[in-house]
């Protein structure tokens, strides 16, 4: 069975989702991916995955050398992808580095197309192996690459709690989004703003 963590998917984006598996909770920084198990869960949720690819990773490689590999390969991809998110939003080049992340885990990727029938007419869908558990990994570089390639790049946006770690690509219509959600750092950061208001205006008196 996967695991039944439940993670944030905020970003609108795989790639971003799989940096937000860090996140800082009462100012330490919390990683819930944990392990190979925390990995095929995610990637679940993450619909890289569908229900009876999880169960055969979890059986194939969840007690052995190459699951624990993979879950080291996702934890330093999303480092890489981590300092690209970084370097877009500071306005610099994404470093070679995370390029360099990326093409090795695409050079795990193997699968074919195949064309199914859809409703209305056809569609092509790939279908991918999972000879290796570093394959497991491939459907989130693509995210990432099609991000760079595709994604408009101004819209990679990092929360405006300076305190949060989140970072997410801003779908709204107007592009105004600031907070990684309004429920969490929107709404602390509103509130801290109200009492500063309200302090200033009291002057500091009780």
């Amino acid at each position: 069975m996967t695991s039944k963590q439940a993670f944030v998917f905020i970003a609108e984006s795989p790639a971003l989702d799989l940096v937000n598996t860090q996140y800082i909770r009462d100012g330490d920084v919390v990683d819930s991916l944990v392990d190979f198990a925390a990995l095929v869960s995610w990637l679940t949720q993450a619909g890289a995955l569908d229900a009876a690819q999880a169960k055969a990773a979890l059986k194939k490689w969840g007690q052995n050398a190459d699951g624990r590999r993979a879950h080291t390969q996702a934890c330093s991809l999303r480092g890489a992808l981590r300092v690209m998110a970084e370097h877009i939003v500071a306005g610099k080049p994404v470093p070679q580095s995370s390029l360099d992340a990326l093409n090795e885990v695409l050079s795990y990727n193997v699968g074919y197309t195949q064309l199914v029938r859809v409703r209305g007419g056809f569609e092509k869908c790939l279908h991918r192996k999972h000879d290796e558990a570093m394959q497991l990994l491939a459907p989130i570089a693509e995210a990432a690459v099609d991000l760079l390639c595709h994604g408009d790049l101004s819209l990679v946006k990092k929360c405006n709690n300076p305190r949060c770690i989140l970072y997410f690509y801003d779908t709204t219509k107007n592009h105004a989004r600031r907070w990684c959600s309004m429920a969490g750092c929107g709404n602390r950061m509103k509130a801290a703003a109200h009492y500063r208001r309200l302090h200033s205006e009291g002057g500091g008196q009780s």
